[in-house]
């Protein structure tokens, strides 16, 4: 179905100009386009391309080039001497062009799509782009229309060849099956075979004999029925070529027939458009005539609205840090800031994790030693009730050292007390064994006051244990938790598992750079505990930290919690108090001049050997810190 569109823009500017002279002539109006909308409207000002713009400018180049190769096959199709045909170039060329015109009509599609996105509502920007549509899916259908009369002429002219070729060999070999004429002259006699006759002259015009003439001409035919052949294929591609054109045509048609009734109800919107239009500056200007008297009131109208917007963009800046996530070397994500509950006050443990929860926290980092796990999984049966989904929480636990030589069973007791089928994570607490056999579940003694611990244990055979929890299903990814450079370079030869998390104290007056480096080049996770310095905050007072909070006008725990993001670790804050457990959510990002006065700090105290580290049970064993061996 062909539709006729027809340019109506000097149209729409004469309705425009028409309304500007008659708001005119009223006094106190104002015009209804200022001077850089006229030079839009007229097409002198040069705005930045749209990403429609670009795609369109796209596909019209596409058809240029299509047409290109398209006047190259007419050229081949329109040859008609055997030896001047190339039959492999035109089918190279015919499938080029076909596949060409399947990839424009899509883009066209997907062009069209992007309008209807950008400009769900009819709006004149819209209009525009679907004119343009229109303009590109007309030269693509010509282009398509052409093809198609190139197809035909190659078809017309390969059958004419066929049929020549055919009556050449038709003529062949009935000029072969004819006789020769006898002839008197010994020298035009046909030889025969064997020894010759006496007085036979042995020269003859036909030297090769009549089976030979026969043998040539039977290889003649062979070649012209291969030519024939090939002439036929060539024929069957192009009207399979054809027919799947028609199926572009009528895709086409459908798209034109759309784009036309669209154009249909833009002609019958556009007087109603200009009508509302000036209705909507009238209504301006009788509200701009209102508060224009008043102009100390708007000045503080947008005070206020500017303040709701700088206070918008804090919290939504410190929600997304607090919201950040990293990659695991099993594929899972991990939250960049948890909720620790180490040394949380027993009965408060239930109300921090569910209140942590329902803030917006999706870690809870506990342990089988705190003993407190039973109070976390109140709180998160608590959280789950309210509508926090358990696939959200990355819940993690530690098998203690009274349980390294039977790890699945400190797992199971853990997964009771919490209430769940499985944890997310699942760390060896400490490298050492203690006496599963002594006399407290959690910290036996010798008759002496010192803790019973097994020297003998290796704790690599402790990760060999939790390597088979994850078949179970039972962990999702298991880790360690105070282990030494040392320490890991004696695990990692033999695991078969590498960790996906290193658990260490770790802050800028404790940086375990040497950890940290190892486990980025090997792809485990740190996970800092103790980020203030343990119970107090002692790293509150330290200049650099002082000095950045000052800077940027919040707390030094708010320094502290943020020091750790952009060093690509998750920290975990600790407290069971609902303001604090919100404010640790207001990170902030630390610029670069912030990330090097914290590191030249922990540089000085390294130097100096003054490091602080707050946590280091009286073990009696070495682990391999630097600060403590």
């Amino acid at each position: 179905m062909a539709v006729a569109i027809n340019d109506r823009t000097a149209e729409f500017r004469h309705i425009v100009t028409a309304a500007q002279r008659k708001q005119a002539a009223k006094p106190g109006s104002q015009r209804l386009l200022a001077d850089a909308q006229k030079s839009v409207a007229n097409g002198s000002a040069q705005p930045k391309r749209s990403e429609f713009a670009r795609h369109a400018a796209e596909i019209g180049r596409g058809i240029s080039a299509t047409m290109g190769k398209l006047q190259k096959l007419a050229q081949l199709a329109k040859k008609r001497s055997l030896f001047d045909d190339n039959p492999v170039e035109v089918n190279e060329l015919t499938f080029i062009i076909k596949q060409d015109l399947s990839r424009l009509n899509e883009d066209i599609r997907n062009l069209q799509a992007l309008s209807h996105r950008l400009h769900p509502k009819p709006d004149q920007e819209g209009e525009n782009n679907k004119n343009i549509l229109l303009l590109l899916q007309g030269k693509l259908g010509d282009v398509g229309a052409n093809f198609k009369d190139v197809l035909e002429i190659r078809t017309k002219n390969i059958q004419a060849s066929r049929s020549r070729t055919e009556a050449f060999v038709s003529t062949v070999g009935q000029h072969a099956h004819a006789s020769l004429p006898p002839s008197a002259s010994p020298l035009y006699g046909t030889p025969t075979r064997g020894t010759p006759a006496p007085a036979t002259d042995l020269i003859s015009l036909n030297p090769m004999g009549g089976g030979d003439q026969q043998l040539q001409l039977q290889m003649m035919e062979e070649g012209q029925n291969s030519y024939i052949q090939q002439r036929g294929q060539a024929i069957e591609v192009i009207e399979s070529t054809i027919n799947e054109l028609g199926s572009i045509f009528g895709q086409l048609a459908a798209m034109v027939s759309e784009q036309a009734e669209t154009i249909q109800r833009i002609d019958a919107n556009t007087e109603d458009v200009v009508d509302n239009v000036e209705g909507a500056q009238k209504e301006l200007l009788k509200y701009w005539s209102r508060v224009s008297g008043n102009r100390w009131l708007i000045a503080k109208m947008f005070g206020v609205l500017m303040i709701f917007f700088l206070l918008w963009v804090l919290i939504a800046g410190s929600r997304t840090m607090a919201t950040k996530t990293f990659k695991l070397n099993t594929g899972a994500d991990i939250p960049a800031l948890g909720l620790g509950t180490w040394q949380s006050e027993p009965g408060k443990v239930k109300e921090a994790v569910a209140y942590a929860l329902k803030a917006g926290y999706r870690l809870i980092d506990g342990a089988y030693c705190y003993a407190n796990e039973e109070e976390v999984g109140q709180g998160l049966a608590e959280a789950f009730a309210a509508g926090v989904k358990r696939e959200d929480v990355f819940v993690v636990s530690k098998v203690w050292a009274t349980y390294n030589t039977r790890v699945e069973l400190g797992l199971q007791k853990s997964l009771e007390k919490l209430g769940l089928d499985y944890v997310d994570l699942y760390l060896v607490h400490w490298p050492l064994l203690m006496n599963p056999e002594g006399n407290d579940d959690r910290f036996p003694k010798l008759p002496n006051g010192e803790r019973d611990i097994i020297h003998s244990h290796n704790h690599v055979d402790t990760w060999k244990q939790l390597e088979k929890l994850v078949e179970t299903g039972k962990t999702k990814a298991i880790g360690v938790s105070n282990y030494s450079k040392r320490y890991l370079e004696q695990l990692l030869p033999q695991a078969t598992i590498i960790p996906a998390v290193s658990q260490i104290e770790n802050h800028p007056a404790l940086p375990q750079q040497e950890i940290v480096d190892l486990c980025n080049e090997k792809g485990i996770h740190i996970m800092a505990y103790s980020p203030l310095g343990s119970t107090g905050g002692p790293l509150f007072k330290a200049e650099p930290v002082v000095k950045i909070a000052e800077k940027h006008g919040v707390k030094p725990a708010a320094v502290l919690l943020s020091y750790h993001i952009p060093r690509g670790t998750t920290v975990l804050a600790k407290s069971v108090t609902p303001e604090r457990i919100k404010e640790n959510m207001n990170l902030i990002d630390l610029d670069a001049e912030d990330v090097k006065l914290l590191d030249e700090y922990s540089n000085k105290l390294t130097r100096e050997g003054k490091l602080q580290r707050f946590v280091y049970p009286p073990f009696g064993i070495d682990f391999g810190f630097p600060d403590k061996s």
